[in-house]
């Protein structure tokens, strides 16, 4: 099968998968269910209820996590050479694993949930020491580094390199693929920024001038202008953010506080609109794909929060303005 062959013939799968994926209408739909064990037999229907209410958010946020995984793999599996940009998405699960164990190094609490992504981990699995399973591995520095510097500034270093990653596989795309995905990446980019630098300002009290040189590939996108234009804006004068470039990714209180809580879920929100595009209007390309792998990534988290939200006694309508407020 050639190339095109290839893409055309997993379009037309990942189409199949995602008519069958909660989002947009069909989350409407859990959004209206009234109990996890009713979530739990919609989103895995024939398949019995073993676990208890009180471990049931765990098991079901596991359950679809660990079937997205499956997916991607198996889309893996189509091609005789997975393309690099696909397995190279595909490792922001060993990016999660590596942070639980540098996590549980730090706290000397028990390891958190690993996700095993097969051959295409270089963490083996199942860890039986944290300190010593980074030994070998591309991440093996990161332990000593952990104990020299806050976890936060180690973990930031951690994902800079994985984005710095993709953006060197779109550079290396044909021009026809990097001109679909590099902007969508750029824009990615761009958000992603400023939520941290809200991050850094908002709960680690970071200054301006740290922030600046604490950006994702600030040698790629440009945006000390709007860095310094959010350190302008007073915290308790919420209704001066409205007028921002990036004003909508934050909420007021009924105080006037900002409150950026929302803006990590509006980013996810916009994120998903972005390459839900690029899927459907450009079918047949590997970008298509790349975009499925980000789509079902949203809709993971989705669940994650109806389930969260449920637990917790959300009602309905905060858990839908939460996720749809743009």
């Amino acid at each position: 099968m050639n190339q095109a062959g290839q893409y055309a013939y997993l379009h037309g799968k990942l189409h199949g998968i995602r008519a069958k994926s909660f989002l947009d209408d069909r989350f409407q739909t859990l959004l209206k269910l009234t109990s996890l064990s009713d979530v739990y037999r919609t989103l895995f229907p024939g398949e019995s209820l073993e676990v208890s209410e009180k471990d049931l958010v765990r098991s079901i946020e596991k359950k679809y996590e660990l079937k997205s995984i499956d997916h991607y793999i198996r889309t893996l599996a189509i091609f005789p050479e997975p393309p690099p940009l696909l397995v190279h998405a595909l490792r922001r699960f060993e990016i999660r694993n590596v942070k639980s164990i540098l996590r549980s190094i730090h706290t000397g609490l028990p390891l958190g949930e690993l996700w095993d992504i097969g051959k295409y981990g270089r963490i083996p699995l199942p860890v039986a020491d944290p300190a010593k399973s980074l030994e070998g591995t591309p991440y093996a520095s990161l332990v000593e580094e952990s104990q020299r510097k806050p976890l936060w500034e180690v973990e930031f270093s951690l994902d800079e390199e994985y984005y710095r990653g993709l953006w060197e596989e779109i550079g290396k795309l044909d021009k026809k693929e990097e001109s679909i995905l590099r902007p969508a990446f750029l824009t990615e980019l761009r958000l992603l920024n400023i939520l941290w630098v809200l991050r850094l300002r908002h709960y680690y009290r970071i200054e301006e001038e740290e922030a600046l040189q604490r950006l994702f590939l600030k040698d790629v996108v440009i945006l000390e202008k709007e860095v310094k234009a959010l350190y302008q804006l007073p915290l308790d004068e919420g209704a001066l953010w409205q007028n921002w470039k990036y004003g909508w990714l934050v909420a007021v209180t009924s105080e006037g506080q900002v409150d950026p809580a929302p803006a990590n879920w509006r980013v996810s929100k916009r994120l998903y609109l972005l390459y839900r595009k690029i899927f459907y209007r450009r079918p047949f390309t590997l970008s298509a794909i790349y975009g499925f792998y980000r789509m079902k990534e949203y809709e993971v988290r989705l669940i994650h929060t109806l389930t969260e939200g449920m637990q917790i006694g959300v009602n309905e309508t905060a858990i839908k303005e939460l996720v749809e407020g743009l």
